[in-house]
């Protein structure tokens, strides 16, 4: 499944699942999400739960907005990169 596939589940998640995806991280790479992965895999990109409070993160600082596939994926990417939200645009 692509990565942007994936995040436009996310409310069909496990909320213990951990996101893995290719690199270098894009809205189509592979991605799958796992739970109790005893596998330390290098792919990993973030954890289900904190996906989605990026997502709600995002959408507050928009006025409620729901983020598209794309910008959806767009800032989970870009948590997983830099361990911040994805800021609004003046």
């Amino acid at each position: 499944m692509r990565l942007i596939d994936l995040v436009e589940r996310l409310d069909q998640l496990p909320d213990e699942a951990t996101i893995y995806a290719g690199r270098p991280w894009s809205p189509e790479v592979r991605a799958e999400a796992v739970v109790d992965d005893e596998n330390q895999r290098s792919d990993y990109l973030l954890e289900v739960s904190l996906a989605r409070e990026v997502l709600e993160v995002w959408s507050t600082w928009r006025s409620g907005r729901t983020p598209s596939p794309a910008e959806a994926c767009a800032a989970v990417i870009h948590y997983a990169e830099w361990d911040a939200y994805f800021a609004v645009e003046e």
